[in-house]
């Protein structure tokens, strides 16, 4: 594998690694004022937190080899 492609892909799972944390407290701000309206936007921030995880994983298994 490339270098630059290692380096892209290292950015983009730091990338989602970040919006995993911010999706995360978002959601637990969401939760803790227990607003019903906020529902729709509380399930789209789990499943945004769901497929940025599955990107990260396969992320890392590309980039497994190259950081040995």
């Amino acid at each position: 594998m490339a270098a630059g492609d290692v380096i892209a892909m290292t950015k983009a799972r730091s990338m989602l690694i970040i919006l995993v944390a911010s999706c995360e407290q978002t959601l637990l701000a969401l939760d803790a004022a227990g607003n019903v309206l906020d529902r729709d936007m509380a399930d789209d921030l789990r499943l945004m937190i769901a497929r940025s995880k599955s990107e990260i994983e396969a992320l890392n298994k590309k980039l497994q080899p190259a950081e040995l």
